[in-house]
């Protein structure tokens, strides 16, 4: 047996004041909301490398803040502005910081100090363009800075209906790269993964509710699109997290609205297939995540202010063990 400690991120727009910690059971899948980290502007993503935790503060004139993890301690280094409105998501890597700003539609990446504070922008973009649904792709919307290794991120962009590619320089210094992926009109790519053995992403459409199948060496059009909605389901439904199993056998992804998390095989030939649903037990699945023993999946439920807890069973989540109160969650990271 082994209890974790999960640090959660959270919006502050109600009752929640920042980053929480957490622990978890993995013999007994038992979640448990400790007390406040520590004080922080809608930490709404949170990631980490050695001893540091970075986190989105997303806002209208948006943020980024480093950490320092001590002992039972969340310790503050530093605050930078992330350039842009609405920052989403964050990745670090051992010389650099890069953040996805959703409201502006750019990515800003940021030199990472030998004591992990937020060091100087070293690259900033901006996307142009927008998309056929009205609402929700008036402009570029960039929504996830997925690092593939030290020297390549993939942006999916929600307003525009592409992952654009970037390659980095050590100090993180972007340059685009010409195999921009494009995706069907109005699917609004949100997240990415990368397959542990064939050369796939997997790519969820928030808008489309779908994952689509992209070839990392033929990436310019998908190979595969699978819905992550039941054949009879007519109410309205929106896509959030995705995840792959660490062997890659099965891919998960959360849908808003139908409230559950679907699981799908993946075949011999990488695709997507036999899906399986199970109810969220809460309103508004933002983040998922399998534990680190691959026997759990606990998913934040944002609007109701719960995580569930579900045991996996040969690469499924089954009946629901659990659901604990959390604030707002956004995001679980194990610490």
């Amino acid at each position: 047996m082994t209890v974790h400690r999960i640090l959660v991120g959270t919006y502050t727009y109600d009752i929640a004041k920042g980053i929480y910690w957490a622990t978890f059971d993995d013999e007994k899948g038992q979640f448990e909301c400790l007390e406040l980290a520590v004080k922080s502007d809608n930490p709404a993503f949170l990631c980490r490398i050695d001893n540091h935790v970075y986190a989105v503060n997303e806002a209208m004139e948006g943020g980024i803040s480093g950490f320092e993890l001590r002992a039972d301690n969340l310790q503050f280094i530093n605050r930078r502005s992330s350039l842009g409105s609405l920052p989403c998501h964050i990745t670090a890597r051992r010389q650099w910081i890069a953040v996805a700003n959703y409201g502006s539609g750019s990515v800003a990446v940021f030199q990472r100090e030998s004591n992990g504070a937020i060091g100087h922008n070293n690259g900033h973009v901006h996307h142009e363009g927008s998309g056929p649904n009205n609402e929700r792709q008036e402009c570029a919307h960039a929504h996830e800075v997925h690092a593939v290794s030290d020297s390549e991120l993939l942006v999916p962009d929600l307003g525009v209906d592409r992952v654009y590619h970037y390659r980095l320089s050590p100090l993180g210094e972007l340059s685009l790269d010409p195999a921009t992926t494009s995706l069907q009109p109005g699917s609004g790519p949100r997240h990415i993964v990368s397959h542990p053995k064939f050369p796939l992403f997997y790519l969820i459409n928030e808008l489309s509710n779908t994952v689509a199948v992209i070839d990392r060496h033929d990436n310019h059009h998908e190979q595969a699109i699978i819905s992550t909605l039941p054949d009879n389901y007519r109410g309205s439904s929106t896509t959030a997290e995705i995840q792959l199993s660490e062997d890659g056998r099965f891919v998960y992804a959360s849908n808003r609205g139908h409230n559950s998390i679907v699981t799908m095989a993946i075949d011999d030939r990488g695709i997507p297939g036999e899906p399986s649903w199970v109810s969220t037990m809460g309103e508004h699945p933002r983040f998922f995540c399998l534990d680190p023993t691959e026997k759990w999946l606990l998913v934040a439920n944002q609007q109701s202010d719960n995580v569930a807890v579900y045991p996996v069973v040969d690469g499924r989540p089954t009946a629901l063990v659990q659901t604990a109160s959390v604030p707002t969650p956004t995001c679980l990271l194990f610490v």
